[in-house]
C-alpha cells in the first residue's frame, strides 16, 4: 500500500519544514497517544509520503503527513490551529482521520514484517496488506468509536492514492476481491456503510459472485477479529485468500499474475512496483476492469467526503454538550467543595485561634498611621479605576469575515450547490463580547506563614491592611486567610480590617489548596460575577502536591477572568512564583523599601492584575 511503507530501511533523514513545525510537534503528540507509543517521529509537509494523505513506515517509526493531502494546497500552518483540540479536530477531518489511521498501524500492525515476507510468497503478503486495512479500523474504532466518523472521511481517499501510486494486478476475480477487501471489508470494521459504496459494491460482487464473495467476508472477518500477535492465523488466513483466487481465477479461464516462492520482500507495496511479476497478464492501469472500479471508487470517495460532513456535525454537537454537561457537573462539584471549605475555616472565629495545626500567633496589633491611611485612598484609586469590565459573550456566523473559517460548512455550502439547492452558508464565525461598566470588586487574600516568609510578615501585614481599606472604599469585598500548617481567617467576606494585625510565621509547610478553596468559597472568585482578584503573598515553595494545586488554581483564575497577583518579598522567592504562574496573565511582583511604598506598588500592580484579565478577548 502506497501509505504503509514495508520496506526495512533506515530513516529517511527528511525534516519538517520550519513553518510546519508546529504542526508536526501536534501531529506527533496525536500519533505516539492514539498509538500508545512514545517514539514515533512525525515528518509534515507537501509531499511527504506521497499521494495518501498520511504514510507510516514501521520500520522507522515515521509517520509522514502530506499536507495538501490532508489539508489542502493552498492552506498554510497558521490556518490550521490546535490539532490536539477537539474543536480543530472537526475543522479537518480528512486530516485526523488519516493520522488516526496511521497510529493504528502503529498501535496495532506489531508483527513481524521481514519474518512474514521470508514465509509468504508475493501475493500471500500483499493479501495481508489488504486485509489488515480493515483490521486496524475495526481496532481503532473499538478504541474509540468517535473516530469511526473521521476514519470514513479519509478511508476512501487513502485506497484512492494507494491505488493510483500501486494498482492491484491480476486476474479480474483478483482485482475485484482485493477491492473488496480495501472497501466492503471496511463496513464490517464500522467504518463504511453499504450506501457509501453502491456502485462500487454491485459492480464488485457482480464480478465475484455470491458465493465467492461470502467466501471472501468471511475470511476478511476472520482477520479482523485476529490479534496481531497471532502470527500463524494472519498467515494463514492470506494463504487461504490466495489460494482462493488463484483456484477461482484458473476455474474461471482468466490470465492471472505469477507470484514468486518464497517471498523475498520485494513485493512490499512501497511505490517502487507491483506486486506480481505477471507476463501479459490484463491488470493494473491499462485493464478495463481496473479502471471501471478506480472510477466508481473515486466517485464514491467523493459522496462519502460530502455525507460524512453531516455525521460529523452532529457528532461534534453531542461532544460539546457532553463536554458542557462534564464540565458543569465537574464545576458544580468544585465549588460545592469549596462552599464548604469557606464554612469550615469562616465558621470559626478569626486569628490562630481558629486552627489548631498552626503555630503562628498575633505578634503586634496597632491602629494605621497616617502614610498608610494615605496609600489606602491612592490604592483605591487605583482600582477605582482599572479598566476591568464584565463580558458578555455572543457566537456570531456571518458569510464574510472577519472571524474564524470554518472549513466543513464551505465544503457542505459547495455540496448543496453542485446539487442545485442555493442556500446561503456562513462560514465565518466570531465571538462578540459585551462590556459592562462598574463591576463590583471582589478580592480573597491569601498569605503564606510558613518559616520562610519571617521577614514579610510586617510589610504583608501593611499591605492587608491598606487593601482591605482600599476594596471598602471602592464598594467591594474582601476576604483573607493566613495558610501555614494550618488555614485561618484574619478577614471574613464583607468585614474591614480596623487595624493593623501583625502574626509570626514559625509553621514548616503551606495548606494552599485548602486557602484557595476556602477564599473560593468565601467571595465566589471562580463562580462570581463582576471584578475579582485573587492576591497570593508567598515565596512559592512548596511540596509537589501543593505546587500542582497552587499551578491549578492560577490557571483556573487566569481561564475565569480572575486577576491574579502573587507578592514576593526578597528577588530570591520569585523563582517559584513565576514558574507557578507561568503562560497566564498573573501579575509576579517583588517587594522591597519601604512599606507604605510596597502597599502602594501592589495597589498599582493589582489595578494593573484587573486590567490585564479585563482586557482579554477584546
Amino acid at each position: 500500500m502506497g501509505h504503509i511503507d514495508y520496506r526495512r530501511r533506515a530513516s529517511k533523514g527528511q525534516r519538517t519544514s520550519a513553518e510546519w513545525l508546529v504542526i508536526g510537534s501536534k501531529i506527533g503528540i496525536l500519533t505516539n497517544m492514539w498509538a500508545g507509543r512514545g517514539d514515533i517521529i512525525a515528518y509534515v509537509g507537501p509531499g511527504a509520503g506521497g499521494n495518501a494523505p498520511a504514510c507510516f513506515t514501521p520500520a522507522t517509526a515515521e509517520v509522514e503527513v502530506n499536507v495538501e493531502a490532508a489539508f489542502g494546497k493552498t492552506i498554510k500552518p497558521e490556518h490550521i490551529g490546535d490539532l490536539t483540540q477537539a474543536s480543530t479536530m472537526y475543522e479537518w477531518p480528512k486530516a485526523i482521520g488519516a493520522i488516526y489511521h496511521e497510529a493504528m498501524h502503529a498501535r496495532y500492525s506489531t508483527w513481524d514484517i521481514i519474518e512474514m515476507q521470508k514465509q509468504l510468497t508475493k501475493l500471500e503478503f500483499m493479501a495481508l496488506v489488504y486485509l489488515e486495512e480493515g483490521r486496524i479500523e475495526k481496532r481503532g474504532v473499538a478504541l474509540n468509536p468517535d473516530m469511526a466518523a473521521f476514519l470514513k472521511a479519509c478511508a476512501l481517499e487513502l485506497v484512492v492514492a494507494d491505488m493510483r501510486d500501486n494498482p492491484i494486478e491480476g486476474s479480474k476475480t483478483r482485482i475485484a476481491a482485493n477491492m473488496a477487501a480495501l472497501t466492503y471489508a471496511r463496513i464490517d470494521a464500522g467504518v463504511l456503510d453499504f450506501d457509501d459504496l453502491a456502485d462500487l459494491g454491485t459492480m464488485i460482487v457482480g464480478i465475484l459472485g455470491v458465493e465467492l464473495y461470502d467466501k471472501l467476508r468471511a475470511l476478511w472477518q476472520q482477520a479482523q477479529d485476529t490479534e496481531a500477535g497471532d502470527i500463524n492465523t494472519l498467515m494463514d488466513i492470506a494463504r487461504r485468500w490466495e489460494a482462493l483466487l488463484k483456484e477461482t481465477s484458473e476455474e474461471r479461464g482468466e490470465d492471472d499474475c505469477e507470484d514468486g516462492q518464497p517471498g523475498d520482500g520485494s513485493g512490499s507495496g512501497s511505490g517502487e512496483g507491483g506486486e506480481g511479476d505477471g507476463d501479459g497478464s490484463s491488470s493494473g492501469l491499462g485493464s478495463e476492469d481496473f479502471e471501471k472500479m478506480m472510477e466508481a471508487l473515486e466517485e464514491a470517495a467523493e459522496a462519502t467526503a460530502v455525507s460524512v460532513n453531516d455525521e460529523l456535525a452532529d457528532q461534534q454537537e453531542q461532544q460539546e454538550w457532553r463536554d458542557e454537561a462534564k464540565s458543569r457537573a465537574g464545576a458544580a462539584r468544585e465549588a460545592k467543595e469549596a462552599a464548604d471549605t469557606a464554612s469550615e475555616v469562616f465558621g470559626k472565629g478569626t486569628g490562630p485561634v481558629a486552627s489548631t495545626t498552626t503555630g503562628s500567633r498575633l505578634v503586634e496589633e496597632r491602629m494605621p498611621t497616617g502614610p498608610e491611611r494615605s496609600a489606602a485612598v491612592k490604592v483605591a484609586q487605583m482600582l477605582d479605576k482599572a479598566k476591568y469590565r464584565d463580558r458578555d459573550e455572543k457566537e456570531i456566523h456571518s458569510i464574510l469575515p472577519p472571524g474564524r473559517l470554518r472549513t466543513r460548512v464551505m465544503v457542505q455550502g459547495a455540496a448543496l450547490k453542485s446539487k442545485g439547492v442555493m442556500t446561503q452558508v456562513e462560514p465565518w464565525r466570531r465571538t462578540v463580547r459585551k462590556h459592562v461598566d462598574d463591576p463590583t470588586l471582589s478580592v480573597g487574600m491569601m498569605v503564606d506563614i510558613s518559616g520562610s516568609m519571617s521577614d514579610a510578615m510586617q510589610p504583608m501585614a501593611i499591605s492587608a491592611w491598606v487593601m482591605s481599606e482600599a476594596v471598602r472604599r471602592v464598594q467591594g469585598r474582601a476576604a483573607m486567610v493566613y495558610y501555614g500548617q494550618g488555614v485561618f481567617p484574619t478577614l471574613k467576606p464583607g468585614q474591614h480590617l480596623d487595624k493593623v494585625r501583625v502574626y509570626s510565621a514559625p509553621d514548616g509547610t503551606e495548606r494552599f489548596d485548602t486557602a484557595f478553596k476556602a477564599l473560593d468559597g468565601g467571595v465566589r472568585l471562580l463562580s462570581g460575577s463582576g471584578a475579582r482578584l485573587l492576591v497570593v503573598a508567598s515565596d512559592g515553595c512548596y511540596t509537589s502536591s501543593e505546587t500542582r494545586a497552587a499551578r491549578k488554581w492560577v490557571q483556573a483564575c487566569d481561564r475565569a477572568g480572575v486577576g491574579v497577583l502573587w507578592l514576593t518579598f526578597g528577588g530570591h522567592q520569585a523563582y517559584e512564583a513565576n514558574a507557578i504562574c507561568q503562560g497566564t496573565k498573573a501579575q509576579v511582583v517583588t517587594c522591597g523599601g519601604d512599606v507604605v511604598s510596597a502597599a502602594q506598588m501592589i495597589g498599582a500592580a493589582a489595578a494593573k492584575a484587573l486590567t490585564a484579565v479585563g482586557g482579554a478577548g477584546k
